[in-house]
């Protein structure tokens, strides 16, 4: 569904140095791919380059069996109904003076989706496909927790049914018990509705519970890539098992008991 081949870019002219070098990987329709690696790794400009963001130096993105970076006009503004993102920092990306109701209104306008009714009717599913009541949708981003934030970017990037959602450390900035929520939502809508998603995020402990397949990057390059069982367990790459080492661990001791060694994982999922 998604196919990155070769993809190198860089910001600048021919003589700045390259962000993102020779990349290659996929991500099936109903799968979700994480793509782990230190901040300023290139993990936000190659996720600009698959939302069409960002054009590359090399290389070719392709969801389905369209160019991203070869089409113009109409068949662009169709294809950009194909691929949506959600950003780290939702209220960043919510405009304050919209409604929430407003918000998820909008991307349905723009796309020339229905009249008046479908589109009230398609917000209040939108609402309770992520786990909101429909009051909320006459609030203002200010008046939402976190979490109830993202729920609403979550929701606005599926207002278009999408075949790819592309996450770029969708919770980094919320807490640990509202980051199971939101990742545990991610998982129950991806089983629902069979889009593909790439997660980007520099947390492994996080993307080990959430996704089918692990890349790992580091300095532009993926280093390792596969199952996430595999990745995890059975690290082939020094870069990766340092990032597994870097994981905290909690040891816990209790009368009369041996140490026992534990690891944060996320709640629910």
């Amino acid at each position: 569904m998604l196919d990155i081949v070769e993809i190198s870019a860089r910001y600048g002219g021919p003589n700045a140095p390259t962000v993102v070098q020779d990349v290659t990987m996929s991500v099936a329709a109903g799968e979700i791919v994480g793509l782990v690696g230190e901040s300023g790794c290139g993990k936000t400009t190659l996720a600009r380059v698959v939302t069409g963001l960002h054009r590359p130096d090399a290389g070719v993105v392709r969801v389905g069996e369209v160019d991203v970076h070869g089409i113009r006009g109409r068949a662009l503004r169709a294809h950009r109904r194909q691929v949506q993102m959600v950003f780290q920092d939702p209220s960043l990306t919510l405009s304050p003076r919209q409604t929430v109701r407003q918000a998820l209104d909008e991307p349905l306008r723009i796309h020339r989706l229905g009249d008046a009714r479908f589109r009230s009717a398609r917000v209040r599913e939108l609402l309770d496909l992520v786990g909101l009541n429909p009051e909320v949708g006459d609030r203002r981003p200010r008046q939402l927790s976190g979490g109830q934030q993202q729920r609403v970017a979550i929701a606005r990037a599926l207002a278009l049914e999408p075949r790819l959602l592309v996450c770029d450390e969708p919770v980094t900035a919320l807490d640990v018990s509202v980051q199971a929520k939101v990742l545990n939502l991610l998982c129950d809508l991806r089983d629902r509705l069979d889009f593909g998603c790439l997660f980007i995020t520099h947390d492994l402990a996080v993307v080990s519970q959430l996704a089918d397949r692990i890349a790992v990057m580091r300095h532009g390059r993926i280093v390792e890539q596969g199952r996430t069982e595999d990745v995890t367990t059975r690290p082939r790459h020094a870069y990766t098992r340092s990032l597994l080492a870097a994981i905290p661990t909690v040891e816990i001791r209790a009368a009369g008991d041996a140490v026992r060694s534990w690891s944060p994982t996320v709640p629910g999922a």
